[in-house]
């Protein structure tokens, strides 16, 4: 069962993108459709069922061995069960979204492939298995994010999507091959005596794929491909498969010195800074981009203080309400027929719509009764004793709320027209996560939460509710920089572009000078070095003159 789970999404997958111009697109996607049942269907059997193992050389060099190395396990299981899950819910929602085109089938066969790689990197047991997964994935998003490819924000998209992971994956690399080199061929191996050269690798290509620290805008392009990968991506794929990662190899992590520090301040850092890039966002795609990169830094903050249990915890809640808010979101655009805020005022505002929307959205603000409450009532929990973090904690709450309540209040306010209609292939998907999301709040896979009383959250509940006011109320974002502070601010910009410009004048002229003195110099040489006898014997005759010259004393 468990190779049917892993290769059969990747061999159909691909062999449907390879052969979708041979078979009509309508009866391809269904019939990619109908296998991610399978799929998940399987990943469930294997979950529960049995142990299993799998296990193959791939190369040997010598004396080294690289080997395809699959195992199933409890951790794993739940991932794939997740994966597949929100693969099949995306493929209903886009037997709807590509209705009226002709590629349709590509595109799933597509995601199906880009699931698959998913899987291979879940249930593999080794470094290399897990890497061989990751890099599928990267190809998998190129042409996921790059689907509308007679856009050049997509081709744009796609090509940045590549390159900023490639950065991160030859880190991984790195890893695979110091494992590699010490016979280190299985995760418990490394986690028990990996070098500490592996673990930092780990972070950086993690930091790469799930967009954290300077790699984010990779991500926020990214929007540029379908609401439907967009959600695959987001929830359980592709930068998901960073805090996965960590997760699995989080006693080598905690061995390493500094690593988990520097976790901390990454994770942190990344949650902060895309919380309030979320609250300026004007595209409803590029703010869940925004708040998919947040949620992301609180899991890698949640490891790095120790506590993957709370990373996965989180990892799951967000899958839920990330993937809904993002079919919801679709379902808006399509409505709206853009993905401006601006432009789409009350395209879910009727109540079938706006239920659905409003669980996602107290999902991802941490509200009850959805599995993000709990969630991010752990991370705070686990924050308690050091300030930094609990004052951490807070901005986040306060910033999602914010960014929430500016997604909120364009979409469900009154409709100011008529809307165009959504079937009912994009309608099932949402109301599935909607429950999910609900059912979340009592139903923790792999972990057992402590029992967190209401009255304990009331500071998160308050600044929650203090951001969903600021966002309710401001028009336009970071409003909060009018009057003398936005002086000062001002003030200080243009200070620092001044200085700014000044060094790059500096700099620039001082190079310009340093180029105009070489090429007099080369210049000469080449007139010197001609080859010419009369210029010979006239720089004879002239360095001749200036040494008489040099030497006749008064």
């Amino acid at each position: 069962m468990l190779l049917f789970v892993v290769f059969t999404p990747l061999i159909a997958g691909t062999l449907g993108a390879l052969s979708f111009a041979r078979i009509k697109s309508g009866i391809l996607a269904r019939i990619m459709t109908g296998l991610s049942v399978a799929v998940l269907g399987g990943s469930m059997m294997t979950a529960l069922g049995p142990s299993q193992q799998l296990h193959w050389t791939f190369l040997q060099l010598s004396s080294y061995k690289l080997p395809l190395v699959l195992a199933t396990g409890t951790l794993p299981g739940w991932m794939a069960i997740l994966t597949a899950l929100v693969n099949t819910l995306a493929q209903v929602y886009s037997l709807g979204y590509f209705a009226q085109d002709s590629r349709q089938g590509y595109f799933q066969a597509v995601l199906l492939a880009f699931t698959g790689s998913m899987l291979l990197t879940v249930f593999g047991l080794n470094l290399f298995t897990q890497f061989v997964g990751w890099e599928f994935m990267g190809i998998g998003s190129y042409l996921l994010v790059g689907y509308f490819r007679t856009q050049d924000s997509a081709r744009y998209a796609a090509s940045k999507a590549m390159m900023v992971t490639r950065i991160g994956d030859v880190f991984f690399l790195l890893a695979v091959a110091f494992s590699v080199m010490h016979g280190q061929n299985l995760i418990a191996q490394v986690n028990n005596h990996g070098a500490g050269i592996i673990a930092w690798a780990l972070v950086v290509a993690v930091a790469a794929k799930s967009a954290q620290g300077p790699n984010l805008s990779w991500l926020l392009d990214a929007m540029a491909g379908p609401t439907p990968a967009s959600a695959l991506i987001h929830a359980a794929t592709m930068v998901a498969a960073g805090p996965y990662l960590l997760i699995r190899y989080f006693p080598l992590l905690s061995h390493t010195p500094g690593v988990l520090l520097a976790l901390v301040v990454l994770g942190g850092l990344s949650a902060v800074a895309a919380g309030v890039g979320a609250v300026g966002s004007q595209e409803a795609k590029r703010l869940l981009a925004f708040s998919t990169v947040s949620q992301l830094g609180m899991m890698v903050l949640a490891i790095g203080l120790g506590y993957p249990q709370v990373a996965w915890t989180l990892l799951v809640a967000h899958a839920f309400y990330k993937a809904l808010l993002f079919f919801m979101a679709g379902i808006a655009s399509h409505r709206a027929q853009s993905g401006l805020l601006v432009r789409m005022k009350g395209t879910l505002g009727s109540f079938e719509f706006g239920a659905l929307f409003m669980v996602g959205a107290l999902g991802v603000m941490g509200l009850p009764p959805t599995g993000g409450f709990l969630a991010k009532e752990a991370l705070f929990h686990i924050s308690q004793g050091s300030l930094p973090h609990i004052v951490l904690d807070f901005v986040l709450s306060f910033v999602g709320g914010a960014y929430t309540a500016r997604l909120i209040k364009p979409l469900a306010s009154k409709s100011p027209g008529p809307l165009a209609p959504v079937g009912k292939w994009m309608q099932i998907p949402a109301v599935v996560l909607s429950f999910l999301v609900l059912l979340n709040f009592v139903w923790h896979p792999w972990v057992s939460l402590p029992v967190m009383p209401l009255a304990n959250a009331w500071p998160s509940l308050l600044l929650i509710g203090l951001g969903a006011m600021t966002g309710f109320l401001w028009n336009k974002p970071f409003r909060l920089f009018s009057g003398g502070l936005f002086w000062v601010l001002w003030r200080f910009l243009q200070g620092a572009q001044r200085s700014v410009a000044w060094l790059d004048n500096s700099l620039f002229e001082g190079v310009w000078d340093i180029r105009l003195v070489a090429a007099k110099m080369t210049t000469v040489v080449h007139w010197g070095g001609s080859g010419l006898a009369r210029r010979y014997v006239l720089i004879s005759f002239a360095a001749l003159a200036i040494l008489l010259i040099w030497n006749i004393h008064p």
